[in-house]
């Protein structure tokens, strides 16, 4: 079993507002990312220091592949370490951190949100990345499919990929693949999907596609709708520790 962890921008204190921060992407989308998806870089890295102090296995994607498979056993302790949306943070504080611990990550990327070439670093915004800064994380980062221009939503209970035709939905992903690496791997935008989605997805060849639930990944759990653990900002460690499925 192996659990997934979340995260989406990782920010010194100082620069975590208290509302939620408007996103500045390439499509021009309009929405805020709420202030639980931030996390202080002081609490990542104690996070990140605990795993390895705990000898825990940093999983990469083929492993989890194989592990579906029945030709990977897993570690006794393993966690996937992903990020959502490519926001410029994840460049600016979390890439050094993982590449000098040699710790390996999955990126999964809106590649209609990517801009084509670098964007000035803004403070009071969530603003992602261009193609050539995900180009250079390539050594820590794996790049996996997030849609192209459906990570859109309707409140909290319907992302783009629900309400448009099935049509649409692949040639979405497929265009998205144009972009990343991984093209038989899938994260639901804003973790909203439906069970056509993934009747979608296996009809495509994808062999992994993550929610947003909670839980602990197994043998039994569905590798298209795998479980992963948000972590919001101010986690303790020992409710970190409760995430990895630890007796605190």
């Amino acid at each position: 079993m192996f659990t997934t962890l979340l995260y989406h921008e990782i920010l010194p204190c100082e620069e975590i507002l208290s509302v939620p921060r408007p996103i500045s992407v390439a499509d021009g989308y309009e929405d805020a990312l709420p202030t639980v998806l931030y996390n202080s870089y002081e609490c990542f890295c104690e996070q990140m220091n605990y795993l390895i102090q705990e000898h825990y296995h940093f999983l990469t994607l083929k492993e989890v592949k194989n592990y579906y498979k029945n030709s990977f056993n897993l570690p006794k302790k393993a966690v996937l370490i992903t990020f959502d949306d490519c926001f410029q943070s994840q460049m600016k504080y979390a890439y050094p951190f993982l590449k000098d611990k040699g710790i390996p990550a999955v990126s999964f990327e809106a590649a209609g949100w990517v801009f084509d070439h670098p964007q000035p670093y803004e403070q009071s915004l969530s603003k992602t990345l261009s193609f050539p800064e995900l180009k250079q994380m390539k050594d820590v980062f794996t790049y996996a499919n997030h849609s192209y221009h459906f990570h859109q939503r309707s409140g909290r209970e319907r992302s783009r990929i629900m309400w448009e035709s099935k049509a649409a939905f692949i040639e979405d992903v497929n265009k998205c693949n144009d972009y990343v690496q991984e093209k038989d791997v899938y994260a639901y935008p804003f973790g909203l999907y439906n069970k056509e989605n993934v009747e979608t997805l296996t009809e495509l060849g994808f062999t992994l596609a993550f929610t947003t639930v909670p839980g602990i990944n197994t043998k039994k759990t569905n590798p298209l709708e795998l479980h992963r653990e948000v972590i919001p900002e101010g986690l303790s460690l020992a409710a970190f520790r409760e995430k990895l499925g630890e007796t605190v």
